[in-house]
């Protein structure tokens, strides 16, 4: 239950932790909320994390610091965690905390660690102490998340982990709870949703997403409009808030399979002859077997590269997008699928490119078609470099969704 500081005893215990370390850490909202700002000068509008933080600074969770930034990117440690989790849940407590050794009875978040403990959070070290000091890894938040909420996975632990690349390194005694987090889209992976980065030091930004996230899997937060840029990095988010039901199956090979660009129809993707480009892109409606039941949901992702291709007889390049893996529901099964070949062309008009996803290479060769015209271009959104680019006077413009992705050996999803 979200906490909104009705309570006289919390909120002076905040006041307290708000003078003692708010000047290094105000993670936790110390002030009324008629004083709080919502809005932070370093989290503004396209910020992968604005969302979470905005609202959660709005219900009096989190806060900034006087400056009016928030410092998105600044690691968190364990004790200020502890001081968030008492903040954002009003859980009942199932234990009593030991008298760590390291966390005197003045230390200013020793009550928020006697209450992330005893509801099941946190937990302290073999050695009787609990390094209130120290960063906290992403892989300790989550799990904490999935234990104090009383979580756990509906599936085997190793269904659940296999949409992360990383998950190797998912720490035994965490992956159970990981799993759980999982399967309650809990978990939020920035800049790459498929990998959990276990090791690596939770920041403000990641702490206040998955916060948030648990608080909707609650229901004491609403989800996300599925339109926000911030829900493609919400492990095994669909773009309804929820996990579609989807079934084992063959996709045969044969197949067609309708793409976009992710969140947005109509945007082509103009590269260079001889260039190859990673990207992903979205399958669009739901592709259904023979007894009607869903095998690939919409809004799934499709991972793969743009790559030359040379037409026989031809004295220009072409190019074509060829899938490797397509991820559903937060699951990863290599696949094996390519479109037909496009060829370059001389003949493009700036008007045409509005608002296309121009690469670097790209950008300078239509500079000379089109007279240094300005593109307005958004270049080095699609993500590739500048290797094997000829010198060829044309590029290749893309549109994604005219793309005829077909699959060339069969492959199984759902199992």
């Amino acid at each position: 239950m979200v906490n909104f500081l009705n309570n006289d005893s919390k909120t002076a215990a905040l006041v307290a932790l708000g003078v003692m370390a708010g000047a290094t850490f105000p993670l936790v909202a110390t002030a009324p909320a008629a004083a709080q700002s919502t809005q932070f000068v370093d989290v503004g509008n396209g910020y992968w994390a604005q969302p979470y933080i905005e609202t959660l600074a709005a219900e009096q969770i989190i806060a900034g610091f006087p400056d009016g930034s928030f410092k998105p990117d600044q690691p968190v440690t364990r004790a200020q965690f502890a001081a968030i989790v008492r903040q954002a849940f009003d859980q009942a407590r199932t234990r009593s905390a030991p008298n760590f050794g390291d966390v005197p009875t003045s230390y200013w978040a020793t009550e928020a660690i006697a209450d992330a403990y005893g509801q099941g959070f946190m937990s302290g070290y073999p050695d009787s102490t609990f390094q209130p000091e120290q960063q906290i890894p992403r892989v300790q938040v989550v799990v904490a998340l999935a234990n104090g909420l009383g979580m756990s996975a509906s599936s085997s632990d190793n269904q659940a982990l296999g949409v992360y690349r990383d998950a190797g390194q998912i720490p035994d005694y965490a992956q159970g709870p990981v799993a759980a987090a999982t399967e309650n889209e809990i978990v939020v992976s920035y800049p790459d949703v498929n990998r959990l980065q276990p090791g690596q030091t939770a920041t403000r930004a990641d702490v206040a997403a998955f916060i948030y996230q648990a608080l909707v899997a609650e229901g004491e937060l609403p989800a996300l409009a599925a339109n926000l840029n911030a829900t493609d990095y919400i492990v095994g988010y669909d773009g309804s808030g929820s996990t579609l039901q989807t079934v084992a199956g063959v996709v045969p090979a044969g197949t067609q399979i309708p793409l976009r660009y992710p969140n947005a129809d109509g945007v082509d993707i103009v590269v260079a002859p001889g260039q190859t480009v990673a990207t992903s892109l979205e399958v669009v409606g739901n592709l259904v077997n023979s007894a009607n039941q869903v095998l690939i949901p919409a809004g799934s992702t499709v991972q793969g590269r743009i790559e030359p291709v040379e037409i026989r007889g031809a004295s220009i390049t072409a190019a074509r997008f060829v899938a490797d893996s397509l991820t559903i529901n937060g699951r990863t099964y290599n696949m094996d699928a390519e479109s037909s070949a496009i060829a370059a062309s001389e003949a493009v008009n700036a008007g045409s490119l509005e608002g296309a996803l121009i690469t670097g290479a790209a950008e300078s060769i239509l500079g000379s078609l089109l007279g240094n015209a300005d593109l307005g271009s958004l270049v080095g959104a699609v993500i590739g470099g500048n290797d094997q680019v000829t010198s060829q006077s044309a590029v290749i413009v893309i549109d994604p969704s005219q793309l005829d992705l077909t699959v060339d050996a069969d492959f199984n999803v759902g199992g």
